[in-house]
């Protein structure tokens, strides 16, 4: 594995850490606040656009860049418009569903890759297919209660895999689009500017409910900076170095880790079934890191140019 293949791996672990959290810092918000969650979606972009641009332009002064360098702007924007949807079909399926369905049904998104890159031609390594298998297992595994007949809800089922449809779309929108890119952390921010762009014409139409108390700030802000701003630019980078497949595979250990989350903030119990399915998300990581370097796994590895 080359350094820029670990630094890819490295970048999709901190992306999937940053989204672990948000989904107890959003309870906790439910907790301590009046929120819905479209105002938690709304908010999330307030914050985290401004973040985006400061990190850009400090990186700009301190980093070694492209001088002059041309993004794909059109593109970056249209990107934007995508993460948006997918964050509206989320909310609205969790509306419908429970949040452990709605988890399983979201991970369809790395099949979903896998299926459209092979449409588009690409060469899929088995070791990548087997992956993906224990990833889905392991998926369905590390949430309780899945699968329970009074959970079913068609509309909030479609939802969910429409949002698991637009993410995969996403990855590979993203891997076209960052080719060849050096500062992906301004190409990331112009990407904010069109989620951004999309919820403030929400805001006339649904209104913007303003934080009641400091706790609910100060987890705003948590989901601004480790929800939002850290995951768009490791998933951005890691696409860039490992593709769209490895990326969206690796992602999967990010049901693990919000487990571990809600167990030490929220005092959830973890049953073993669950550390089962932890197990096979791993061992489904560790699959990918182990393919052997022939033209076929390059051909994946390095998708992204």
């Amino acid at each position: 594995m080359t350094r820029s293949e670990r630094e890819g791996f490295l970048w999709i672990i901190l992306a999937a850490a940053g989204f672990s959290v948000m989904p107890s810092m959003v309870k906790l918000i439910y907790l301590h606040s009046s929120f819905a969650p479209i105002d938690i979606a709304i908010w999330r972009f307030v914050i985290a656009a401004p973040l985006m641009w400061a990190l850009a332009l400090f990186g700009r002064r301190t980093a070694v860049s492209a001088p002059g360098e041309q993004l794909p702007l059109a593109r970056l924007l249209i990107i934007g418009v995508f993460i948006a949807a997918a964050v509206m079909a989320a909310f609205f399926s969790l509306e419908r569903l429970p949040g452990s369905t709605y988890i399983v049904l979201l991970y369809s998104y790395p099949a979903m890759v896998a299926l459209l890159l092979r449409l588009l031609g690409d060469r899929i390594h088995a070791r990548t297919w087997i992956a993906l298998g224990l990833a889905l297992v392991g998926v369905a595994l590390t949430v309780p209660k899945f699968g329970s007949a009074a959970d079913a809800d068609l509309l909030g089922v479609g939802l969910a895999l429409l949002n698991a449809a637009v993410i995969a779309v996403y990855y590979l929108l993203t891997r076209r689009a960052l080719e060849g890119v050096v500062d992906v952390t301004r190409a990331s921010a112009v990407m904010m500017i069109g989620t951004f762009i999309i919820m403030l014409f929400l805001i006339p139409m649904r209104g913007l409910q303003f934080p009641q108390n400091p706790l609910t700030v100060v987890l705003l802000v948590g989901i601004g900076i480790f929800g939002t701003v850290l995951p768009v630019v490791g998933v951005n980078i890691a696409v860039q170095r490992i593709g769209a497949a490895q990326a969206s595979l690796a992602s999967t250990v990010e049901p693990i880790m919000s487990m571990i989350v809600s167990m030490l903030i929220l005092g959830e119990v973890i049953f073993a079934l669950q550390w089962l399915g932890a197990a096979l998300i791993v061992g489904s990581v560790i699959v990918l890191q182990l393919r052997p370097r022939n033209r076929i796994d390059l051909s994946i590895a390095h998708e992204a140019g």
